[in-house]
């Protein structure tokens, strides 16, 4: 049903952590159907999005003016865009609904661009591809880098700077301590700095540590690398729970994420550099 009631990010789990929004994907699965997702698909997987969050009071509207004490702000985004090369035009609507976060493939390359985990390609962003990227920044919204190859992050960098668009990877961490084709490189967390964006930390155990589990402490090493290397006004929390992961001992769901706020305290960090990586850095972007 749309009652937020199972899974890491419930509604309880969710008021328990002090979340002050959450971002809601589309996410288009490259297997949702023999030709692969559809514009439609993405339609309808909006349409539930906006049942669940009618259903859950404790969840402010999409486009909601202002927060309130005790509600949870959301946003939307679109994971794994790939569908849109039938159409690039038709990205507009959602954007014109509320996305603002859009990656151009989840786990496998599309007709817009390589997957940092899909077959080996010659390519980067297609000119399908730059095409798609530049019309989302024109109207408004920004390329989430998360999903896509090396060779495309590259591609992307300039095209992102002639719009003045910051580079963003909402679910990321640093390959250079978690030796994963999602993570980041350093050359890249200093490219998201560069152009004021951010890097969400993913809980995912094996992103995490490059092992199957993982703990606060390895998280901690993550954040300290990620915030020496991009700076600690370009680091945010990116969780992807619910999206499959294996999380950390000691941040098993969304109520746990105090906790780690309290380590990083405790070793010394501000709390306004806390209140950074958690909320004022994602809300900048």
């Amino acid at each position: 049903g749309a009652r937020l009631d199972e899974g890491h990010a419930r509604g309880d789990t969710l008021v328990a952590g002090n979340y002050l929004g959450i971002v809601l994907p589309i996410y288009l699965p490259d297997k949702a159907r023999p030709e692969g997702p559809q514009i439609e698909d993405a339609s309808a997987i909006l349409a539930t999005i906006e049942a669940i969050i009618a259903a859950n009071p404790v969840l402010l509207p999409l486009g909601a003016a202002r927060a309130e004490p005790g509600r949870i702000s959301t946003f939307l985004s679109i994971e794994g865009a790939g569908a849109f090369a039938a159409d690039i035009a038709q990205i507009d609507r959602f954007i014109a609904r509320g996305v603002r976060l859009i990656s151009p493939n989840h786990a496998q390359n599309t007709r817009l661009s390589s997957s940092a985990t899909g077959e080996p390609a010659a390519f980067g962003l297609t000119e399908l591809g730059k095409r798609f990227c530049a019309r989302v920044y024109a109207q408004g919204a920004l390329i989430d880098v998360s999903h896509i190859s090396d060779a495309a992050f590259a591609d992307l960098v300039p095209i992102a700077a002639a719009h003045g668009a910051p580079i963003v990877a909402t679910h990321s961490n640093a390959r250079a301590v978690a030796n994963r084709p999602r993570n980041l490189t350093d050359e890249q967390l200093r490219h998201i700095g560069r152009s004021g964006g951010v890097a969400g930390l993913n809980f995912h155990a094996p992103f995490v540590n490059g092992a199957g589990q993982a703990d606060l402490d390895d998280v901690l090493a993550q954040v300290d690398h990620m915030v020496r290397v991009a700076g600690v006004d370009h680091v945010a929390i990116g969780s992807d729970f619910d999206g499959g992961i294996i999380p950390p001992r000691g941040l098993d769901d969304a109520s746990a994420l105090p906790a780690l706020a309290a380590r990083l305290r405790r070793r010394g960090m501000s709390r306004d550099d806390v209140e950074k990586i958690f909320w004022r850095n994602a809300l900048r972007v």
